[in-house]
């Protein structure tokens, strides 16, 4: 069952508290304490929703990449050619939503954590497996010509690639750099090659 489905108010605005702190204050910062304070909860409400620490990191960056999988998921569904289903997708993280200092922060943070939390690099795996799948199938849906074993190093480098994107982004805010970045990494997962483009 979708836990998503199941999170109560008061869940939600634990989890924004988590974030909060952690942006502010790092994950170290993040105690239960701290985070029933910021969600205007005691501890014993926080405790009852979540059991302790871990649990609580580990919720916060759950509910940070399904959201980015459920937009780029959304956006795909309103696309009927299989090109534009994949551009979309791609596209679908790289909306006001995720382009902002506070949920690009949260993402840094989670890989850092993937290095020596296994819950967190376990979380991070799952969401990595699920993400590159449908960017396979989108792929290869696209370009049903192309070798399964291409289409993977295709998604392997794309997913890279537009983690970089990302990366760039948040330091210098260039979106004239994005918008050629994503067009690149377009050209290459479905073109092999990138496209001279005109100059606007």
């Amino acid at each position: 069952m979708d836990e998503r489905l199941n999170r109560s108010e008061t869940q939600e605005q634990i989890l924004d508290a988590v974030g909060s702190v952690i942006l502010r204050e790092g994950i170290g910062g993040a105690s239960m304490r701290t985070v029933a304070k910021e969600a205007d909860v005691s501890v014993g409400l926080l405790s009852y929703h979540f059991d302790d620490k871990q649990t609580l990191i580990l919720a916060v960056f759950r509910r940070a990449t399904d959201r980015l999988f459920d937009a780029c998921a959304s956006a795909a569904e309103e696309k009927q050619d299989p090109a534009e289903k994949f551009r979309a997708f791609l596209r679908g993280a790289f909306t006001d939503e995720f382009l902002n200092g506070s949920y690009l922060a949260l993402r840094i943070a989670l890989w850092a954590l993937a290095l020596t939390e296994d819950g967190v690099a376990a979380l991070d795996a799952e969401f990595y497996e699920r993400y590159s799948s449908r960017f396979r199938e989108l792929v290869g849906a696209a370009r049903p010509e192309l070798a399964e074993t291409v289409v993977a190093d295709r998604v392997q480098d794309l997913i890279a690639g537009s983690n970089g994107l990302w990366l760039n982004w948040a330091r210098w805010r260039d979106n004239d750099a994005l918008q050629r970045g994503l067009n690149h990494c377009e050209d290459l997962t479905l073109n092999g090659e990138i496209r001279a483009r005109a100059q606007r």
